[in-house]
């Protein structure tokens, strides 16, 4: 009898224990996830936000500053606007290919932070961890892969790939385009070649504010084609442009004002080798 009540006793006392007190790193490890968590869905604002407040984290915790107390993750994560769900069968990501420039970086392991090529046998190598299969797999699946290697070496490694560079001669065609994704273009081909290989133009593309993002994802700068002028026969040279390698076109659903605004928006996902068709579509 009494060891049954000592029992009972000890486990209430566990019940009503407190959780362990979440360290300035958990917290701004939080944080960090969840900016990346907005920062792959486009929303940049809100991701900065997240970043900001690890940062802060961090730095009190260095000054020695006895940080607020600030909302568990659950919360955080309660309070916050709901990520847009993307249902699977409109998300395309980006497969990574030989020749591809990548940038890996590891949260507070600034030894990590690299760019990586794409060898001919389809490996980046990547220390700590060395080879590692990168050809034929998205972003996110490299990411997964590099982040459960390191997880030996490095305590919850917190992994972030950006595409550089698209290898080979490559372009991305985007928007109201039948097939949109990567093409590989053989010899010379102009932006109506290229839109006739993904199956031509959709009923709601307005083919007189074609953007056309040259420069690669480095460097980008965008400049607007009128299709429908080439397709009448005037200023057909000037519009249906000869396409270079890392060249990105996009045919939008509506008329777009403000180019550069339109390029942040299209440039940054792109670098984390997402083009999702649906999001592409709703507001352009």
């Amino acid at each position: 009898m009494k060891k049954t009540i000592f029992f009972i006793c000890l486990i209430v006392a566990f019940a009503d224990a407190p959780a362990r007190p979440q360290t300035a790193d958990d917290l701004a490890r939080e944080y960090y996830k969840k900016g990346n968590m907005y920062y792959q869905q486009g929303m940049f604002k809100e991701a900065q936000d997240e970043y900001n407040k690890a940062m802060e984290v961090l730095k009190n915790r260095d000054a020695g500053v006895e940080s607020a107390p600030a909302p568990a993750p659950s919360t955080v994560q309660a309070s916050a606007a709901p990520l847009p769900a993307v249902p699977a069968a409109s998300a395309t990501e980006y497969v990574v290919g030989d020749d591809d420039v990548l940038h890996i970086s590891v949260w507070q392991n600034d030894d990590l932070n690299m760019e990586v090529v794409v060898r001919p046998d389809g490996k980046i190598s990547f220390p700590l961890i060395g080879d590692v299969s990168a050809r034929g797999m998205t972003i996110t699946q490299l990411d997964e892969e590099i982040t459960r290697r390191l997880g030996e070496y490095i305590r919850s490694p917190e992994v972030s790939i950006s595409l550089r560079k698209i290898g080979g001669s490559k372009v991305i065609l985007l928007g109201e385009i039948q097939k949109p994704g990567v093409y590989s273009m053989a010899g010379q081909k102009t932006v109506l070649e290229a839109v006739g290989m993904a199956g031509g133009f959709t009923r709601d593309a307005v083919s007189s504010s074609i953007i056309l993002i040259r420069g690669g994802l480095v460097n980008p700068k965008a400049q607007r084609i009128n299709l429908t002028k080439a397709l009448k026969g005037r200023d057909f040279i000037k519009n249906n442009v000869v396409l270079q390698a890392e060249d990105v076109v996009f045919v939008p659903k509506k008329f777009i004002a403000d180019v550069n605004y339109f390029l942040g928006l299209i440039v940054d996902p792109l670098s984390k080798g997402a083009y999702i068709r649906d999001q592409y579509r709703g507001d352009w």
